[in-house]
């Protein structure tokens, strides 16, 4: 009885002891990963800090050598400028005495006449002293060839202490690349008056680019010269694009200006800077720049890839700790540890075949919008081949009206894919017609299906309710996403049909049963994939289809709408024989309604109310200008134009402007956004401008967007693409003196 007694207490302590091991484990794992993660990271990044700034500094040398080198140019221009000038030498007189005195042969020297840019050079050529690539320049209607000859005007007009350069260009006389540093000189003409002419000293780009010479760390650093307005000066071989603005902002903002106007302003008013952009190869790379001085022009530019800086540190000290902490985990627990290990490799396997999904997901999320943007593209360009066919245009951009709202909605559904994932949707029942919708769909698909090579059949029988009662956004969302497959994943000479019908439900007038059928004699799934074809981010793996992009959310995104609407949906399928889904609803029918008064029409007052009302639009892009005047002119009402914030406060503070029902305000805006603007209007002392409506019209649609917008004082906020129906009952509400209401409600 006592052995048993003691065995019980034995085996009843293990648990504590157990879990006593477990938690000093915890501690000691813990301990040691924090305190190694906190000296590695303080290690590498000060080492990091250390070579980014071993990179500056190299900038900053090669710039003072160049700097050097630019003064010592400059000032042989300067002093033969200012000798041909106060001897009152002509034109043949001025070579002459450059070209006896300029010992160095490279450095040739250019007189520019600027009224016609005809110019004489002091190295004879085959054409006797004449060159003509200015006069070329002026000749031509290219952007770069026309910012070469804005930079001689201004080297023109400049004071001589002012460092301008203009570059680089080819020179035919000696087919040599150079930038030129130049001065105004004055010389006598033929009938004793003086006219003055620009003096251009040539650099040939060789010697510059031999002085630049980065350390051994940076394999593939490069050096360039930029203007302070962003203009290429000496253009290294990394940097694409016609000017430094635009090549950062073609690879990293395309569709934002704003952010390379903020490049603008900080090149022009700063001295130096670091900045971390793409390069066109899409890795991210530092950009140091620095000013050759107050009255210079130009700055030097540093590039270097951000790899090249990031170091590798192996710290002896951590493995030694981590190890010892390894040894001692063994020693006290060991097999128990293994079990751990074991359990963390399982969950390790499981993470990284989630990330993986994920990861194929993100690379290939063309796969839901594909289908409504080639129908755009296409109806676009068929529109534009029967320009002179009103009716057949209109039908095409009705058509592309459908597909950009329809993929307008699908940018938002993956945007917001944790609430599909989470089951949160909700649902918005309205009543609609069935054969419109339909009629949609077909002309999304058609058009892909055609490209295809691909017959598209589409039957609609014994539908009798055409009015049905439910979400058409998500009835919509669940058919493309079937029909859009059948397309992608059915080889060229393949069918795709699109079967809609409808059946009585027994005993019951105000529902009906609708049947969808979507079948195709495509490549088909195999019973494995059938089993996991409905989970998120699931694709099969097949050669065939590895070339098609998908999100892996298509049918994840099918089957939880269908049955979030009360609906079925059953598949069959097999390999080589194609695949065909059914989807059943059973939905109510207009009758099921109670009787309400019909929706007004566009004739029924709103538009033709708010004639005469004028409007002031704060917005930057040109072509959003455009698109908003345009709607608001086909309405009777007015509207000016603010190109940014600031000149909006203007205008509404001028005592000559005329008066404005409501502002239309953007956000993103250069000088002065749209949210500071109206901020500095809702403190104005002016009781007519600190009341006026303001409207938010931006492409910033996310909740916390709308709350800055709100929180800065803006009435009301209309997101872009801008809804014409949305700007009028804005437009009423604001006419009417009732949009501060609306806003508080």
């Amino acid at each position: 009885m006592a052995r048993r007694i003691g065995a019980k207490r034995e085996h009843s302590s293990s648990p504590v002891s157990r879990a006593a091991l477990l938690l000093c484990n915890l501690v000691l794992i813990v301990g040691m990963i924090v305190a190694a993660v906190i000296y590695s990271r303080g290690i590498t990044q000060q080492r990091y800090n250390i070579k980014k700034d071993a990179f500056c500094t190299a900038v900053e040398s090669m710039k003072q050598v160049s700097e050097n080198y630019f003064i010592t140019e400059k000032g042989y221009v300067n002093n033969w400028s200012h000798y041909i000038s106060t001897q009152h030498m002509t034109e043949d007189e001025a070579l002459q005495f450059i070209g006896t005195l300029n010992t160095q042969q490279d450095r040739v020297a250019h007189i520019v006449d600027m009224d016609d840019f005809s110019a004489r050079t002091s190295l004879a050529c085959g054409n006797g002293d004449w060159i003509h690539c200015y006069e070329q320049w002026a000749e031509s209607d290219t952007p770069a060839d026309a910012a070469l000859l804005q930079k001689m005007r201004e080297i023109f007009r400049a004071d001589q202490d002012d460092m301008r350069v203009l570059g680089k260009y080819r020179v035919g006389e000696t087919q040599q690349t150079v930038v030129s540093v130049g001065a105004r000189v004055t010389l006598r003409q033929a009938d004793g008056s003086d006219k003055d002419y620009l003096l251009l000293r040539l650099i040939p780009v060789e010697y510059l680019q031999k002085s630049w010479v980065f350390p051994t760390e940076y394999p593939t650093a490069q050096i360039g010269l930029i203007t302070r307005d962003g203009e290429y000066a000496i253009q290294s071989g990394a940097m694409r694009s016609c000017s430094f603005l635009d090549f950062i902002r073609d690879y990293n903002f395309a569709d934002d200006y704003s952010k390379s106007d903020e490049i603008a302003a900080r090149l022009a008013n700063t001295d130096s800077g670091l900045m971390e952009y793409k390069d066109s190869k899409g890795q991210d790379c530092y950009f140091y720049y620095s000013s050759f001085g107050e009255d210079a022009d130009i700055d030097i530019l540093g590039f270097v890839p951000v790899a090249d800086i990031e170091v590798e540190t192996i710290d002896w000290t951590i493995i030694r700790l981590i190890c010892g902490t390894l040894l001692l985990l063994g020693f006290i627990d060991g097999m128990h540890i293994l079990s751990i290990n074991r359990q963390l490799h399982h969950t390790a396997e499981l993470a990284e075949k989630a990330n993986a999904a994920k990861t194929q997901f993100l690379s290939s999320m063309s796969h839901d919008i594909r289908t409504p943007m080639n129908a755009v593209i296409g109806m676009t360009e068929i529109a534009k081949q029967h320009l002179n066919e009103p009716a057949y245009v209109k039908d095409c951009l009705d058509k592309v009206s459908l597909a950009g709202n329809h993929l307008l909605t699908l940018i938002n559904d993956i945007l917001d894919i944790s609430k599909i994932e989470s089951g949160r949707m909700t649902l918005d029942p309205v009543p609609f017609s069935l054969r419109e919708s339909v009629d949609e769909m077909v002309a999304i698909v058609r058009q892909r299906a055609a490209e295809n090579q691909l017959g598209f059949a589409v039957q609609i029988h014994d539908v009798t309710q055409d009015i049905i009662v439910a979400d058409p956004l998500r009835l919509r969302q669940i058919l493309l996403n079937l029909l859009g497959n059948a397309v992608k994943y059915t080889e060229p000479g393949g069918h795709v049909r699109f079967d809609v019908s409808e059946k009585a439900v027994p005993g019951r007038t105000d529902r009906t049963r609708l049947q969808f059928i979507i079948a195709d004699d495509g490549i088909g799934m195999s019973e494995e994939f059938q089993k996991t074809m409905y989970t998120s981010f699931s694709r099969a793996t097949d050669s065939r289809i590895n070339k098609i992009q998908g999100s892996g959310l298509g049918l994840a995104i099918a089957r939880q709408m269908t049955e979030l609407m009360g609906g079925e949906i059953q598949c069959e399928s097999a390999l080589g024989r194609g695949t065909t889904f059914r989807v059943v609803f059973e939905l109510p029918t207009a009758s099921a309604l109670p009787m309400q008064p019909a929706p007004r029409t566009e004739a029924d007052g709103t538009p033709g109310e708010l004639a005469g009302m004028r409007v002031l639009a704060a917005e930057d892009n040109d072509l959003n200008w455009e698109i908003i005047h345009t709607m608001l002119e086909e309405y009777g009402i007015v509207s000016d134009r603010a190109e940014n914030g600031q000149i909006c406060l203007d205008i509404l503070h001028d005592a000559a402007a005329p008066h404005y029902d409501i502002v239309l305000m953007d956000v993103q805006m250069p000088v002065m956004d749209g949210r500071e603007a109206t901020r500095r209007l809702r403190a104005d002392p002016d009781p007519a401008l600190r009341d006026l409506p303001i409207a938010a019209m931006t492409a910033d649609a996310f909740a916390e967007d709308v709350a800055a917008c709100r929180e800065a004082g803006m009435d009301a906020h209309i997101a872009k693409p801008v809804d014409i129906k949305q700007v009028l009952r804005t437009l009423k509400l604001a006419r009417d003196g009732t949009l501060h209401e609306q806003k508080k409600s």
